[in-house]
């Protein structure tokens, strides 16, 4: 006999539309088993999630490299990241970065949580949108948490000039912004309240490096939900919205932003 939460088919909104959501009145855990759901729903359309299964690899190969000391000091010159690095061999090396294990997780734990966050991402939100919000969130964490560490008041962020020369690497910070992504942009509301207490009491409770980075791309995350929601709300108005297209969407809503200030400009001299 199965356990698991019953699935309703009014539950779940999986019509012909490629964007699919939860509805908002379901406990965390429905709200997850509404997940499951929209991601076998999207499986049985076709979709594969190519992007999390390459990035999981990849990482897992990478581990296995270190571990049997293959191409060792190669890989570590090219993606550990410390804060006390000048900012150029930062850059360079973040990329990399999201490959190389963190030191708080062991390899499949690091490889799980990018195939299921990035491979969620890839068959909901689409696999661009879940490349830009992951960069988003690993190099603008990552730049964040560089700049505090070389400001003058970066201890009232809990952050000591020690922790410049600790390890900064792994795919934390893009699963975090991704995953938050997800949560918002398909209404797992209580899912993306607990996610959100839980990293902001880790920052508060343990401040470091991490709670920065986390922080930052949670807000990261949230901001993209947000933006995909409203996107997605209002062109599935007209039924034409897929993922596929959210970058026409989003280039029409940031000239519509950069017209306000000279259309409120137009006004004020009109009246004048």
């Amino acid at each position: 006999m199965s356990t698991a939460p019953d699935v309703n088919r009014g539950d779940v909104h999986v019509d012909d539309t490629p964007f699919t959501y939860v509805n908002t009145d379901a406990s965390p855990l429905k709200e997850l088993s509404r997940l499951s759901a929209i991601a076998h729903h999207r499986l049985s359309r076709g979709d594969r999630p190519w992007l999390g299964l390459a990035l999981a690899s990849a990482t897992a190969l990478v581990a296995l490299l270190l571990k049997f000391h293959l191409l060792s000091p190669e890989l570590w010159r090219s993606g550990a990241v410390y804060a006390a690095l000048p900012l150029k061999s930062e850059l360079a090396r973040l990329p990399m970065s999201l490959f190389l294990p963190t030191p708080y997780l062991p390899v499949w734990a690091a490889s799980g949580q990018i195939l299921i966050v990035f491979g969620l991402g890839e068959m909901i939100l689409g696999r661009w949108l879940t490349v830009t919000v992951a960069t988003i969130g690993h190099f603008g964490s990552s730049l964040v948490a560089f700049v505090l560490l070389n400001a003058i008041h970066g201890s009232m962020f809990g952050l000591t000039p020690a922790l410049a020369h600790a390890l900064d690497t792994g795919p934390s910070a893009a699963t975090t912004a991704v995953g938050v992504c997800l949560l918002v942009a398909v209404r797992m509301k209580r899912c993306a309240w607990l996610l959100t207490l839980a990293l902001v009491a880790a920052a508060l409770i343990a401040p470091g490096v991490d709670g920065v980075e986390h922080t930052v791309a949670l807000a990261c995350g949230l901001f993209a939900g947000a933006a995909f929601r409203l996107l997605a709300s209002k062109s599935t108005r007209i039924g034409n919205f897929s993922p596929r297209n959210t970058w026409s969407y989003i280039l029409l809503g940031l000239t519509q932003v950069f017209r306000l200030p000279r259309s409120a400009v137009a006004a004020i001299r009109g009246r004048n």
